[in-house]
């Protein structure tokens, strides 16, 4: 009895805890109780006490009355995300003294009137570091806003909050925290960006992040001198003007900063029903101050950029300090005319590069611009005009020259125009580089690709490029010592419809995918090279059955089937699934296909319950089909089997019945006209027999018995 009770205490202890409707976790100093989405309008008392999270997201919760949490000393994280609370009363965080991180995002908290009737709110929070109150604010509020005291954090080094119209700082104590490091500033109705918008924040600041602000006027150059130290500075989604955004970086010059990230800056996406940026042209007027700030991380994404002039967007006085750029979604053009010559320029400059990333026009329409004298070698030493004008067949060649240590180079959702993908493209210095994108990027021919020094290209993307393109080639020495291509996109249908062996360009690769082809089949032999392949994603496409060429990777650990066809899986696969599990320990991807759960699948969905195989649902919660059509899933068939399947075995029996019944009358109809025709069969023997004989002998036998008899019984054989 003691045994029983102690392993009853035992088995609890390690167990989850539902108390309430919550969801208790962990033990000790890791308990952790989940009351999220529970319908809760009030603050739950009677939670353990020792819990050091509690999570109260979307729920229904509109007052905090005080002492509200009083109980929960220990609690180091409070989440109140999603709920209604319009109002705060005094000591309502009385006892959290050890409280770290307060979020209440997406609530009713009013900045001029949820905090003000008590400004020491926030007092009893003598441990927190990050608070989160965004998303609150309310638009139509046009007026002064005064932010509540936050004096007495004297800890707190992130404070996310609603940034209004026309904020004031004055009186909030922000100045006063020498630990904060961090500003985030959604829900951004700032007007305007003057000089004293941040008059009130402390120096130490070193990140901000503006989010969804609209900026109708002009901004003035030190709206950011209050950050002296700034290393971090993210603009997302503000509508303002890029000359404006760029330059509010007037107080960064000669200094140095870890990430500039001007990311959808553009008036245009929030200017009318159609969210797409204003065209820009970049000058080196707007670029002047960013060019003097030595940054790590420049990132211009969907900017709207269609164009640039000399000395702006690639011209810098301290490009050896760039590590990551960025210029992604945008529409113009990089390697016409002069700009070519500034990339040459300042590919050799950027030292410690290791990350480029660019989409757009890869070149001009026009063929009336030389390229000859702008940095691109050719091997024929004449232009790309004077080859079209003069349709010539002649290879050119072009040659890329790397920094020394770029590692990720991104070219994706290019838009070629027709004839300035060249026949060869020579890199040079790319020991370094990793991992090469240039998924959709627009060609109607595959260049050769050639190149000097080490090849370490583990990584490629050709997703969106068409595989018929180089698919019939023997050799492509950049792919052979790949280990994970992405072929998205990439029409393998024909190719596999054309014969030919793709994979076999890339032996080396351990991670293939080749989602999004609309595929129906692959060819048997199709992964025969790939013996070190051990994650394959084939989701999103048509496979009705899952295709036994997998059967020849032995070391296969993932296989991604998500959104296809299937039906069921076979039992030659559902065998060697088992056997591949005792190598490699196989992790099986099966969500978006809908099973038949009928009789001839039953097997299957026991197999799905009973294989030690790690499903992507560990529910094993897949959608299937009964006989009637009705969808539901493999859980429940799984626990209605014997309901569901109970007529299964009658409908065997009855075919063994049927079978044995056809059987006997099959056996039993040859013996019964061999008893009943015996004589005449055996005489039928008989005469054929005699037939042989008597040609074989070459004599007619006149008649067909003789006997022998003694002298004494030749009155019977004369009676006979």
């Amino acid at each position: 009895m003691y045994i029983f009770l102690i392993c009853l205490l035992i088995t609890i202890s390690l167990s989850n805890v539902y108390c309430g409707s919550c969801h208790i976790t962990g033990k000790a100093k890791r308990k952790v109780a989940d009351c999220s989405s529970r319908g809760f309008s009030n603050v739950p008392r009677d939670l353990p006490a020792d819990i050091v999270k509690l999570d109260l997201r979307r729920n229904s919760i509109v007052n905090i009355p005080a002492k509200a949490f009083i109980r929960y000393r220990n609690l180091q994280e409070l989440i109140l995300d999603g709920n209604r609370i319009a109002s705060l009363e005094e000591n309502t965080f009385a006892g959290l003294e050890k409280l770290n991180s307060l979020s209440m995002q997406d609530n009713n908290l009013d900045l001029n009137v949820s905090y003000h009737f008590n400004t020491s709110i926030f007092t009893p929070l003598v441990s927190l570091k990050t608070l989160k109150i965004e998303r609150n604010m309310n638009k139509s509020n046009g007026g002064e806003v005064l932010y509540p005291f936050f004096g007495e954090l004297h800890n707190l080094s992130v404070l996310a909050v609603d940034l209004s119209i026309y904020p004031v700082f004055k009186n909030s104590g922000l100045n006063k925290l020498t630990k904060l490091n961090t500003l985030k500033f959604d829900y951004c109705y700032l007007n305007t960006m003057t000089n004293k918008t941040f008059s009130d924040m402390p120096a130490t600041v070193v990140n901000i992040t503006f989010t969804g602000c609209i900026i109708h006027s002009v901004a003035e150059a030190n709206f950011l001198r209050p950050f002296p130290s700034l290393n971090r500075l993210l603009l997302k989604r503000v509508c303002v003007e890029y000359e404006s955004a760029l330059k509010i970086l007037y107080p960064f010059q000669n200094k140095t900063m870890e990430e500039i990230n001007f990311n959808e800056v553009n008036p245009g996406f929030c200017d009318g029903a159609v969210k797409s940026p204003n065209a820009v042209i970049i000058t080196a007027n707007m670029m002047k101050y960013l060019q003097n700030i030595c940054v790590r991380k420049l990132l211009m994404i969907k900017i709207g950029i269609v164009d640039f002039k000399p000395h702006s967007l690639l011209f810098y006085k301290r490009p050896e300090c760039f590590e990551v750029m960025v210029f992604s979604g945008n529409r113009f053009s990089i390697m016409n005319g002069f700009k070519i010559t500034e990339l040459i320029t300042l590919s050799k400059q950027l030292t410690s590069l290791s990350r480029f990333q660019f989409s757009g026009i890869l070149e001009s329409s026009s063929p009336y611009e030389s390229t000859a004298s702008s940095g691109i070698s050719t091997e024929c030493g004449v232009t790309r005009y004077s080859i079209l004008h003069n349709n010539r067949k002649d290879a050119i060649q072009v040659t890329v020259p790397f920094p020394q240590n770029l590692k990720s180079l991104m070219l994706s959702n290019f838009i070629g125009v027709e004839g300035t993908v060249p026949q060869t493209i020579k890199f040079n210095n790319i020991s370094s580089l990793t991992t090469l994108d240039l998924s959709y990027f627009r060609m109607t021919h595959f260049p050769d690709i050639l190149f000097n020094g080490t090849n370490r290209l583990i990584e490629i993307d050709l997703s969106g490029i068409d595989s018929t393109l180089y698919s019939g080639r023997d050799n492509i020495p950049l792919l052979t010592k790949v280990k994970v291509i992405r072929l998205k996109h990439a029409r393998l249908g024909i190719t596999f419809k054309r014969r030919r062996k793709i994979f076999s360009l890339v032996p080396a690769i351990t991670r293939l995918d080749i989602s999004y082809n609309f595929l129906r089949y692959v060819p048997n032999d199709a992964f025969k090279s790939n013996i070190n392949l051990f994650t394959l994603n084939m989701s999103y496409n048509l496979f009705s059955e899952i295709p036994i060429a997998v059967m020849a990777l032995s070391k296969l650990r993932h296989l991604n089937l998500e959104h296809n066809t299937l039906q069921t899986i076979n039992l030659t696969l559902r065998n060697w699934f088992d056997l591949q599990n005792k190598r490699t320990k196989i992790t099986l991807h099966l969500v978006g296909n809908v099973f038949k759960c009928n009789c001839e699948n039953s097997d299957f969905i026991l197999w799905l319950f009973h294989t030690k195989i790690k499903f992507d649902n560990n529910n094993i919660t897949f959608k299937c089909s009964l006989v009637n059509g009705t969808i539901t899933n493999t859980r429940k068939v799984y626990e209605e089997f014997h309901q569901l399947f109970s007529h299964c075995k009658s409908e065997i029996w009855l075919r063994v019945g049927i079978c044995l019944l056809v059987g006997f009358v099959a056996l039993t109809l040859p013996i019964a006209i061999v008893v009943n025709f015996r004589l005449r069969i055996a005489y039928c023997i008989y005469r054929t027999f005699k037939t042989v004989v008597e040609k074989d002998m070459q004599s007619k036998f006149r008649y067909d018995i003789y006997v022998s008899c003694a002298d004494d019984c030749l009155g019977w054989v004369k009676t006979l």
